[in-house]
């Protein structure tokens, strides 16, 4: 049976990873108007090359570019779009008539294998999207569209507020004497090993809760604690909830 061939509209960091992540179920081509010298990579001399040699299109360009890039579609493709605010009705609009379309929405920890992608659309094509990501994500298929937006507020931006995070244990690390990549490192993989302790407790039922983890670490009148109610203090668990919830509310304006 021939291989069905993926074709890439873009290759920014987003469609790299995933170029380089699909694996070799699928042939690949792709088309970007900032062509590398990447051998890693197999490019096509057009996008309407790209676009006639491919069964599946992934359109990884700028949302401000997609409606140029989907009208250059001439006949029924698989269509999957990881623009964002580029909503399903717009894309199926815009598309060939019977086309099937998926919206998805993936994270920057794609590019390494530990993304997180949510996706939307016609379910005819649920089974490729799987194929396609889950090797390099976890991937989620959404019941509505509109909680597209609440997965880009918390996946889509969410390394943006780790790594603010991961930055602030770095500064009080230095603060407290250390040096600052040394501070760094610590705050980095103290972040990666209890993220893996949290998923391993929860998965095994070891746990049911973060704050059961929490409490195993808080002893009665120990550091922990001490540093805690500084935390409450400053409102940080208020203030990471609302940061999560501005962003997919400016998300669900942007759509």
């Amino acid at each position: 049976m021939d291989k069905l061939t993926v074709g890439f509209l873009g290759l920014g960091n987003m469609g790299s990873a995933i170029y380089l992540g699909l694996n070799d179920d699928f042939e690949k081509i792709a088309f970007d108007i900032h062509k590398k010298k990447d051998e890693r990579f197999h490019y096509t001399e057009s996008i309407e090359d790209c676009i006639s040699k491919s069964d599946i299109l992934i359109l990884a360009v700028k949302p401000n570019t997609i409606e140029d890039v989907i009208s250059k579609i001439k006949s029924p493709k698989t269509i999957i779009s990881i623009a964002a605010g580029i909503n399903l009705s717009f894309l199926k609009d815009k598309a060939p008539i019977g086309s099937y379309v998926i919206r998805t929405m993936p994270n920057l920890p794609i590019v390494y294998g530990k993304g997180v992608l949510a996706y939307y659309g016609d379910k005819e094509a649920y089974s490729i999207v799987e194929k396609i990501f889950s090797p390099i994500s976890l991937t989620l298929s959404l019941e509505k569209e509109s909680n597209m937006d609440a997965i880009t507020g918390l996946s889509g931006s969410g390394p943006a507020f780790v790594f603010s995070f991961i930055q602030a244990l770095a500064e009080g690390g230095v603060k407290s004497g250390l040096s600052y990549n040394q501070s760094l490192e610590i705050a980095i993989e103290t972040v990666l090993g209890s993220a893996e302790y949290l998923k391993r407790e929860l998965e095994s039922k070891s746990a049911t809760h973060p704050m059961e983890l929490r409490n195993r670490v808080t002893s009665p009148g120990g550091t922990t604690i001490f540093g805690l109610a500084e935390w409450e203090k400053n409102s940080l668990n208020s203030g990471i909830l609302e940061s999560v919830y501005q962003a997919s509310l400016r998300s669900k304006n942007l759509s």
